[in-house]
């Protein structure tokens, strides 16, 4: 029996020590093999969020010299590089990352060409200010001196009773007239073509820009017509030469016509680049989210073959115990119970928490130099994995959030030429109220100078709300839950893209029944939402040639959901399907008026909202974006 006993427990022994070996095997491969790749994931994960970050500076600082973009995104992406060529598990490669560099530095110069042209368009443009200013006033002197003749020359021909002498003085007085209708033309013509060409700054299109040039042509066929009439007195030859500085800084090679064309072209390639950029970096933060689910669910099955093979080793353990006898259970006990069965149960307790996505670690541990000892330290290192996956799949939710940021600028982006328009517009009226306010001042006319200053005021106010309603958009913000005004935030959208619906005659009616309506959100993201829909519907109707409708209707009301729709008049979705409309970079635009990204990001912050939003086409013509939202408080106010 003795030799049995001791037969059994020998089997029990190498069994348990095969069982242990392969648990011992598993957590090595968890230490070697599957921690290091996740540490890997989550420094590409960085690098990756880094480069994101980069790229949004692209947008956001314009400011920034090129060059300090450049040794930025240099030191990143060989940083990169270097990560995958470490040799580990990665589904990214070398020749990714290059790619990526490449595109990044196009971007940059594209849009160091652009600042470059920016910036000699503002110096033609102010120099052709001040030529105008000095052409009017030139004009102003002799028209005033034309004026005095006419008047002397009337007076003296009323008075004069010599029939020849009143033939020649009527003969002078009628040249006189022409000449100061001449300049007149002149300087009317002058501040035309200067307008004009000052507007060039402004367009956002090839073919606009060609009506503008040919406009100054004109009106710079009309300038040099008036000159050739003029006598050839050196008191002209200043009007002769402003008409040839006007036209060599505005047709003529390098002029404001030859700098915008420069400018739309390196905008658009500026435009391609960056949306390859972003297909690019949205692919890489795709690829990484993949591997590391893939990384977690093998983790998951090792930490699971890990706990069978220790309660397999336990079990077996606790049989020999049983069947040993009771002097050497007791001695066999006194050494397996502290030395092996409560490190393989705290062990056991270990991976079966780390299988389940809780943080364990195992503190205190005894300094021996046994397999055991062994295994917990490999069980500490594979939960300082597990957090660093952990830390790589927040930092990859980051990136998404910065990407949905830079769509954001990308659409205030799309609104800076209203938005200069809304400003310029105040602007000039200020300009014109404080020459009325001078002139007021000069003769002493206190109540004209009053309301001059009453209107200057009301005019900053005017600039001072559109500013703070710009910098209140473009604010970057958490998701907050609050009652907010539809009728707010539908006003606010469309202040913003006032100019759009006005050039275009769009109209915009919206149901009564919204009025005093909430939803539960968060303001600035519902704003945000609401002014890409808008804007995806002027655009869809401009396309069409412009006069068409946008309607706000209210579909149905429940205890605690509001739905709406915004309908449209505009070209349709075409071939798109509406599903796809949804994807980032999915658009039926042409590539260089945006990312693609508009709706994408709708969807997102709508779904952030607990709310919904569907995209159909419309049996007759248009589109209809519905909208599904959380109901708020009714506002009476």
């Amino acid at each position: 029996m003795i030799v049995v006993a001791i037969l059994l427990t020998w089997i029990v022994i190498g069994a348990s020590y095969y069982w242990l070996g392969n648990a011992r095997l598993v957590v090595s491969n968890l230490s070697t093999v599957q921690a290091p790749n996740l540490a890997q994931t989550s420094r590409l994960s960085a690098q990756t969020t880094d480069i994101a970050m980069l790229s949004n500076r692209i947008l956001s600082e314009g400011s920034t010299t090129s060059s300090n973009l450049e040794a930025l995104l240099k030191t990143s992406v060989s940083e990169l590089i270097a990560f995958i060529n470490d040799g580990l598990d990665t589904t990214l490669t070398p020749y990714d990352a290059e790619i990526l560099q490449r595109q990044l530095l196009l971007v940059i110069r594209h849009l160091s060409q652009t600042q470059k042209i920016e910036i000699r368009i503002r110096n033609k443009i102010e120099q052709l200010r001040w030529l105008n200013v000095d052409v009017q006033d030139e004009a102003a002197a002799v028209m005033a001196d034309f004026a005095y003749n006419i008047e002397v020359l009337t007076r003296r021909l009323a008075q004069e009773s010599n029939p020849s002498i009143r033939t020649e003085m009527a003969k002078i007085l009628t040249q006189e007239l022409h000449l100061q209708s001449i300049f007149s033309n002149i300087g009317n013509d002058t501040a035309t073509g200067t307008t004009l060409a000052m507007q060039i700054s402004t367009s956002q299109s090839s073919a606009q820009l060609d009506q503008f040039e040919d406009l100054i042509a004109d009106a710079l066929a009309r300038i040099n017509a008036s000159i050739n009439i003029l006598p050839s007195k050196p008191e002209y030859q200043f009007i002769r030469q402003a008409s040839e500085t006007l036209e060599l800084m505005t047709t003529q090679p390098n002029g404001l016509v030859h700098e915008r064309k420069a400018w739309h072209q390196t905008r658009q390639k500026f435009s391609g680049e960056l949306d390859t950029v972003m297909f690019l970096l949205k692919d890489m933060q795709t690829k990484l989210l993949s591997q590391a689910e893939t990384q977690r669910a093998e983790i998951s099955l090792l930490g699971e073959s890990f706990s069978e093979n220790a309660t397999i080793t336990l079990n077996l353990l606790l049989a020999m115990t049983i069947g040993a006898a009771a002097g050497g259970l007791a001695i066999l006990f006194y050494y397996i119970r502290p030395s092996i069965i409560q490190p393989m149960e705290n062990l056991t307790t270990a991976m079966r928490q780390i299988a389940d996505g809780k943080p364990h670690m195992l503190n205190d541990l005894p300094v021996r130099d046994d397999e055991i000892s062994h295994l917990e330290i490999a069980v500490n290192a594979f939960q300082n994995s597990v957090t660093e996956r952990d830390q790589a799949i927040q930092d990859l939710h980051q990136t998404q959030n910065e990407l949905v940021q830079v769509g954001k600028m990308a659409a205030l982006g799309n609104l800076s030429a209203g938005i200069s328009h809304e400003l310029n517009q105040p602007l000039g009226a200020i300009r014109q109220r404080l020459r009325l306010a001078q002139k007021a001042a000069k003769k002493n006319d206190t109540s004209n100078l009053n309301v001059q200053l009453n209107k200057i005021d009301d005019l900053v106010n005017r600039i001072e709300h559109i500013i703070l309603h710009l910098r209140r958009f473009a604010r970057r913000s958490e998701y907050l839950s609050e009652n907010v005004s539809l009728e707010r935030v539908f006003t606010g959208a469309q202040e913003l893209l006032s100019t759009q619906l006005l050039d275009h005659q769009i109209m915009v009616n919206m149901d009564p029944s919204l009025k005093g309506t909430t939803v539960v959100g968060d303001a600035i993201l519902v704003e945000q939402v609401l002014v890409n829909l808008l804007s995806n519907s002027c655009d869809a109707i401009i396309a069409t040639g412009g006069k068409g409708e946008i309607l706000i209707r209210k579909e149905k009301s429940t205890a605690d959901q509001l739905v709406f729709s915004i309908i449209d008049t505009g070209i349709g979705l075409g071939n798109l399907e509406p599903e796809r409309a949804f994807e980032p970079f999915v658009t039926t635009k042409d590539p260089s008026s945006g990312l693609g990204l508009g709706l994408s990001i709708s969807f997102n912050i709508i779904t952030g909202m607990n709310g919904t939003l569907t995209l159909a086409a419309r049996a007759d013509v248009g589109t209809r974006a519905t909208v599904t939202m959380p109901l708020g408080e009714k506002n009476d106010n």
